[in-house]
């Protein structure tokens, strides 16, 4: 699914399995007007620089990422479709940083991240009262790593004052779809299975979900019958003292911090389970990042509009014996590094490349039924992690034009369902989960 130019200066692809997963998904929230997985990203900088600084780094972006601009599309087959307009007059340039752009005055970040309406756009918000940018964004447009490569590169462009001439490259630095990248990549891949056979591949990865055990899944207690309404964000934030302390002991214990906050993320939940006495099963996915099985230059910054990543759901019971919680915490954190750290190219336990789009599909069919009982619905804490952001995102940058610091970073989603879903990133020499 690479882009072909259908057109003079108008590029377009068909929508992969991954985008057309999150589409769905976000489109379930639409008779709400909301979305689900909407990103919320912002930055506390200082000084901040004027807004016309700001708005030029923006304009530059789209130059260096052009996919930001990219437009959905439903055809007369009402086929779905990713397009893209070339710049060629300073005119249009202007247009779309207009409708994209804004400066407000009033609100805080966190104001905008409970009361802004979905859209299908990329949107940065200035905000001169708080020193804050916020970058508002669709998850089927980028995902968590890319996010980190855009912004880093966003003040690079900040610091420097850059203003990109209209030289009509801009196509040849949109992005393929990730089905198209994995097969023009040199991972190694057996002979194209048939759909039988890639959906039989799907549906045993996916046993975790599939399978049903006496004990139940772990289930949080929720409000029945509540619609969702304005979405709330909880930070904790674990100073550069702790964090280096927890760094220590995972690395003592063979974990990585990932797994140790998975496994204290499970264990608190517990605590809060629906019947606790059958011991449930913890069941959910572990999102995973693409980039580093693809090629030159998709491995890297190049990629950070688009969505390289996908999930393996896992199926962990949950105090299996009665043992001390130190004991467990090991364990669990133990058996998340050992799924996190699953190379999926390799054939044992099997080769995720092989059958990936077919995969992706089974989980958006295994995920999108609706249960006997609404009541029933997952309602399990999920964790998603931002991985090392300040070794793509540094703390202070330099340019020819500003010294831009970076004060304060977070980000934070929408969620339209009963999951407890919770970001965790180490970002400046500490840890934050939201």
């Amino acid at each position: 699914m690479s882009w072909a130019e259908v057109s003079p200066s108008r590029y377009e692809r068909p929508f992969d399995s991954i985008e057309t997963f999150y589409r769905a998904v976000a489109a379930a929230g639409a008779p709400l007007n909301k979305e689900h997985y909407l990103i919320t990203c912002t930055l506390q900088l200082s000084p901040l620089p004027p807004a016309t600084a700001v708005e030029q780094a923006w304009k530059a972006l789209r130059h260096v990422y052009p996919q930001l601009a990219a437009e959905p599309e439903t055809d007369s087959n009402g086929s779905d479709r990713f397009v893209y307009e070339a710049i060629t007059t300073t005119t249009q340039l202007d247009s779309w940083a207009k409708e994209t752009f804004h400066v407000d005055t009033d609100r805080t970040a966190n104001d905008l991240y409970e009361q802004l309406t979905p859209s299908p756009r990329v949107h940065l918000y200035y905000l001169p009262s708080t020193s804050e940018v916020v970058f508002r964004t669709p998850h089927w447009r980028i995902d968590g790593i890319g996010l980190h490569h855009m912004q880093s590169a966003f003040l690079q462009l900040l610091a420097d004052g850059t203003v990109h001439p209209i030289d009509g490259t801009e196509p040849s630095r949109l992005c393929p779809a990730v089905d198209q990248a994995v097969a023009d990549s040199d991972l190694p891949k057996t002979i194209p299975l048939d759909e039988a056979t890639a959906t039989a591949a799907s549906n045993k990865e996916l046993q975790p979900c599939l399978t049903q055990t006496e004990n139940g899944n772990l289930m949080l207690p929720t409000l029945p019958n509540v619609l969702p309404t304005t979405p709330k964000r909880i930070l904790r934030h674990i100073d550069s003292a702790t964090t280096a302390r927890l760094l220590d002991a995972c690395s003592a214990h063979n974990i990585t911090i990932t797994a140790a906050t998975h496994a204290a993320l499970a264990l608190t939940g517990l605590q809060l389970a629906l019947h606790l006495e059958k011991k449930p099963d913890y069941v959910g996915f572990n999102p995973i990042d693409l980039r580093r099985y693809l090629p030159q230059p998709w491995n890297g910054s190049a990629a950070a509009v688009s969505l390289y990543h996908t999930g393996l759901p896992f199926r962990i019971p949950l105090y299996p014996a009665q043992v001390e919680k130190r004991e467990e915490f090991i364990r669990l954190a133990q058996e998340f590094t050992s799924l996190y750290k699953r190379n999926l190219a390799k054939e044992a336990p099997q080769n995720l490349f092989d059958f990936l789009p077919t995969y992706v599909g089974r989980v958006m069919q295994v995920l999108g039924a609706a249960p006997p009982d609404p009541l029933l619905a997952p309602a399990h804490p999920e964790l998603s992690s931002m991985g090392r952001v300040n070794q793509l995102l540094k703390t202070e940058v330099e340019g020819k034009e500003w010294t831009v610091k970076v004060e304060e970073w977070w980000v934070a989603i929408e969620v339209i369902n009963r999951l407890l879903l919770t970001q965790k990133s180490e970002s400046f020499q500490s840890i934050k989960i939201e």
